[in-house]
């Protein structure tokens, strides 16, 4: 049973461990550098919209890269729905006259509901047969536990995040993509410091060069 229970604590600490990051892809093959991005993570919900766009904007601050969180930039955005070539082309031109030459959008791809069948296993254990005054054993006896299979449900939130840079002409300004997976975040501001620490650092790896 201790051994069951050891193993089972090694699990969650392995879960707790897992990344968010699925995907890349560097489609500029270039390293810029950047002296003014702004966060967007287009969602309805402000609050978890406020606090990944300031947790992603500290992190690159931090590098000595000046980044600003959309909800504070006064610039409208739409948070759902297709954006036309026009209303990006608007957009584009705004962030352009505000002084940004690059911009890390997030949007949720898809939301699904899923299941996973977790195994069970069977643990043994020897136990040793004693006799005599003193306790001397002669030989062990074995003690097998079983755990039965595991039905875990759950939400999976899939996202994507991009890097644009704002300087080159609207066509070909994509620079970096990349896909996560979230599932059940519990805390959403442990979620959202999660998820920019690991979209700035993967940026910062292929594509984003350090501030000054």
């Amino acid at each position: 049973m201790k051994k069951t229970i050891v193993l089972l604590v090694f699990a969650l600490i392995l879960s707790g461990c897992s990344t968010y990051l699925t995907q890349t892809h560097n489609v500029s093959k270039t390293k810029k550098e950047y002296q003014k991005v702004l966060v967007l993570a287009r969602s309805q919900n402000r609050i978890a919209r406020s606090l990944f766009e300031r947790d992603l904007a500290e992190f690159f601050a931090s590098r000595g890269i000046s980044a600003t969180p959309s909800i504070d930039s006064g610039i409208d955005i739409p948070m759902e729905g297709q954006v036309s070539e026009a209303q990006a082309e608007t957009i584009r031109q705004q962030l352009r006259d505000a002084g940004y030459d690059g911009a890390i959008v997030t949007n949720l791809v898809n939301t699904e509901e899923y299941k996973e069948v977790i195994p069970g296993s069977a643990t043994t254990d020897y136990y040793p047969v004693y006799y005599g005054r003193f306790r001397r054993y002669v030989s062990y006896y074995p003690a097998t536990t079983w755990e039965p299979d595991r039905l875990i449900t759950g939400t999976r939130h899939v996202l994507e995040s991009t890097l644009y840079d704002l300087r080159e002409a609207s066509g070909d300004n994509l620079q970096w993509v990349g896909r996560f997976v979230v599932e059940d975040p519990v805390k959403i501001e442990k979620a959202t410091q999660k998820y920019a620490q690991e979209l700035g650092k993967a940026l910062m790896e292929s594509s984003i060069k350090g501030g000054k």
